[in-house]
């Protein structure tokens, strides 16, 4: 009896110990989640004040002052002290990322509730926690100190963005330097600025030549904002430049009045380590009208420029050869941009083209995954080092517009090339460390969720500035068509949303929804519901890939067939599916060489909601030796060996038939989560054995079989005749031969049936 009591009264304390934690995580979420819709409105406000629309500006100030009145209630529920320090660093947090004019008030009149909270709670209950009072007025100091390194004039509202950003049009009419930091041309001067808030001097050095160690200097005055600029008579395009900058010298900083230190904001810039160039943006589009697939209707082609026509195979010679002017190559040759055409995808994605450093800590960068300019193209891409690349690139992306095809960049916000403590300063660390790169307590080291040596810390109001700067810039200048952030969860949440809330509708955008080290996520797949981020599903890859291999989980199959809406999407086209990548094997690898499996995977592949990637070479049964990690291989371990694919012509033409089937018809790409109005499933006794029936105005069944050994039996629906249009070789849309009643489909094989 007594143990009993005991044991009850332990399950009591335990459940009362889960509600509590339960119910500070949700106050940590709410608080956060209502000083947004406070902003919000308060913004919507604003604005509808300054309209014509006296109803309008009415029925948004009721918003606002509904908004509050749900934030006080929010506070009212605060009873302890626990939960008092709990809000009070929420609200910390939350000035210390204000980048708007609506968030200040927000976080203003926040403040001020919590603050009115706490003095109720300690007049009527508490008394002790009047010194819950002198910690507020810390942090009103602190983030006023803040608001002064970002003031006003770059606390620019969210929703005025989004307001803006007409497809091909600017926010301004006319650039401004104090808008994007570089070097820019304005009203026929040269205009520098650079970001550096702590620093106590910074110089301006300007050079003729690349290899100068000697230029001319000019003393740049600081303002405010924390920003130094120097204004140059004339236009100097073409002319190398690079800063110094001294200030503190304590934990944390790098100043180093002798180092020259490139710009941040570099348009181009010589090698990684090099000079900035000032850019002539000019130049003439042909392809001025591109329309960008909806994300749905995408199908990704991942690839690398230099390994594209390095090889001597692909036919490129010259300087064209492995670089951004070859991707144009091979037209009518089935190779290079003929076999793009061939294929029949519709969005290349580029694996980084930032400026990289092509030689990282001593060993070959190959993949170009340690960026240390994001503005400037690289230059080992092109014909030269002197800015050459910015038109070669525009080229490249006009070329393949023309083409029909959209252009993704991999962008790698999460980690740069200046490494971790031992890393020298080429930009970032040598003008604002603790500001651009999350520090450890101990401010000589870096957070290393990346594995690379350091975090980019993403929350600083600069940083995000730099991020969303820099996307845009892409947008603007290049007419890129998407980005795909590397290890995106490194990029803290709200940064994250400002970039899908602020850049064009229809740019696609993907991100890997993980970070090196797990513990270091800012948020997870579930985040982002129901918005047009789409994240790399590692669940499709693991679980499609197992039903290959003969074990088949086939709840799960059938999850991520239907494009994983049961999971954490609310969509198809938040769940971007592959089963090989830059990273990892090549399915000819990953099967030795068993061609079975790869006619499989591509079938599931590319009849599976979501939108299907796949990897330069996958296609046609490419292989890298067993390398599953070839990033530093700059030669014919990634080069593509175009004889491969005459080779597996048989492995190309599948792909080729299931992408035009794709394309054609709207069943294998769905805009909405799936019911029985345009999905059934077929379950046989095999459970390696798996039917897809996906309705529409043309029927199709998908009839997949993982098993080794056995044959499966699927009894067809509907009755009648049923078109056999992939019979696991070979695609034919008018159909390769007819079929009814019951159909066998033979081990490790997939079908496609239309009615």
């Amino acid at each position: 009896m007594y143990v009993k009591d005991w044991q009850r009264l332990l399950c009591l304390v335990l459940a009362l110990f889960v509600a509590i934690s339960a119910q500070a995580a949700s106050l940590e979420t709410d608080f956060t989640d209502g000083l947004n819709r406070v902003a919000r409105d308060i913004h919507v406000a604003a604005r509808a004040a300054d309209s014509s629309q006296k109803d309008a500006a009415v029925a948004a100030l009721a918003r606002e002052s509904a908004s509050l009145e749900a934030f006080q209630r929010l506070v009212a529920t605060i009873e302890t002290a626990a939960q008092v320090d709990k809000a009070t660093e929420q609200i910390r947090l939350y000035g210390y990322r204000v980048a708007s004019t609506a968030e200040k008030r927000a976080f203003e009149q926040g403040l001020q509730i919590l603050e009115s909270r706490i003095k109720y709670l300690a007049q009527t209950e508490n008394p002790q926690l009047l010194g819950k009072i002198a910690p507020m007025q810390a942090i009103r100091k602190e983030v006023a100190a803040n608001f002064a390194r970002v003031d006003d004039k770059h606390l620019v509202d969210t929703s005025m963005l989004l307001a803006r950003r007409t497809p091909g049009t600017s926010a301004t009419k006319k650039r401004t330097a104090s808008g994007l930091l570089g070097a820019h041309v304005v009203n026929g001067n040269t205009v520098f600025s650079v970001y550096s808030p702590e620093a106590t001097e910074v110089k301006l050095h300007l050079f003729k030549k690349a290899t100068d160690k000697k230029g001319s200097e000019f003393l740049m005055q600081k303002s405010k904002d924390g920003i130094w600029r120097y204004s140059i008579k004339g236009a100097i395009y073409g002319t190398y430049y690079g800063f110094t900058a001294d200030g503190p010298k304590g934990p944390g900083y790098h100043f180093d009045p002798e180092r020259l230190l490139s710009d941040p904001y570099a348009f181009a810039n010589v090698d990684h380590d090099g000079k900035s160039i000032v850019v002539d943006h000019s130049f003439t589009w042909t392809n001025k009208s591109f329309k960008r697939p909806a994300a749905k209707d995408a199908i990704i082609y991942e690839m690398h420029i230099k390994d594209f026509s390095a090889h001597k195979s692909s036919g490129v010679t010259g300087e064209a050869r492995g670089g951004y002017l070859g991707m144009l190559k091979g037209k009518d040759s089935g190779k290079v941009l003929g076999h793009l055409k061939e294929l029949g995808v519709n969005v290349i994605e580029l694996m980084p083209v930032h400026e990289f450093d092509n030689n990282f800590a001593g060993v070959v960068n190959h993949w170009g995954y340690m960026t240390s300019h994001f503005f400037a193209p690289e230059c080992s891409f092109a014909t030269g080092k002197a800015g050459e690349a910015v038109k070669e690139l525009k080229t490249l992306i006009d070329g393949l517009h023309n083409e029909g095809f959209a252009v993704m960049l991999d962008v790698v916000f999460n980690h740069t090339a200046e490494g971790d403590h031992q890393g020298l300063p080429l930009n970032f660390k040598g003008f604002d460390n603790p500001g651009y790169y999350r520090l450890m307590d101990n401010r000589k080291y870096y957070w290393n969720g990346t594995g690379c040596g350091n975090e980019m810390n993403t929350a600083s109001p600069m940083t995000a500035k730099m991020i969303i700067d820099c996307l845009k810039y892409w947008v603007k200048e290049y007419k890129v068509d998407g980005f795909r952030f590397d290890l995106g969860t490194i990029i803290d949440k709200k940064t994250m949303q400002r970039i899908i809330d602020e850049l064009p509708d229809d740019i696609l955008l993907t991100a890997e929804p993980w970070a090196a080290d797990w513990k270091r996520n800012q948020w997870g797949k579930s985040d982002f519901r129901n918005t047009r981020l789409a994240k790399w599903n590692d669940d499709f890859r693991e679980k499609i890939r197992a039903m290959i291999n003969g074990n088949t989980e086939r709840n799960d199959v059938m999850t991520v067939l239907a494009g994983s809406c049961f999971w954490w999407a609310a969509k198809p086209a938040e769940s971007l599916n592959y089963l090989e990548a830059h990273d990892g094997y090549t399915l000819n690898d990953l099967y030795h060489g068993d061609k079975k499996k790869t006619r499989l995977a591509a079938v599931a592949l590319l009849t599976g909601q979501g939108i299907p990637m796949i990897h330069a070479g996958q296609e046609f049964n490419r292989s890298k030796g067993g390398n599953h990690n070839s990033y530093d291989q700059d030669n014919n371990t990634n080069y593509i060996d175009w004889a491969v694919k005459e080779k597996n012509r048989d492995i190309f033409d599948l792909y080729k038939g299931l992408i035009a089937l794709r394309t054609k018809y709207p069943n294998f790409r769905h805009a909405v989560a799936l019911n029985n109005q345009h999905l059934d499933w077929i379950q046989p006794a095999n459970h390696n054995g798996l039917g897809m029936f996906l309705k529409g105005e043309k029927n199709f069944l998908v009839l997949l079989n993982g098993d080794p050994n056995n044959w499966v039996n699927f009894k067809l629906p509907l009755g009648g005749t049923w078109q056999v249009v992939c019979d696991g070789e070979k695609v034919k849309d008018a159909g390769l031969y007819t079929a009814e009643g019951d159909y066998n489909v033979p081990p490790t094989t997939g079908v496609i049936l239309k009615k």
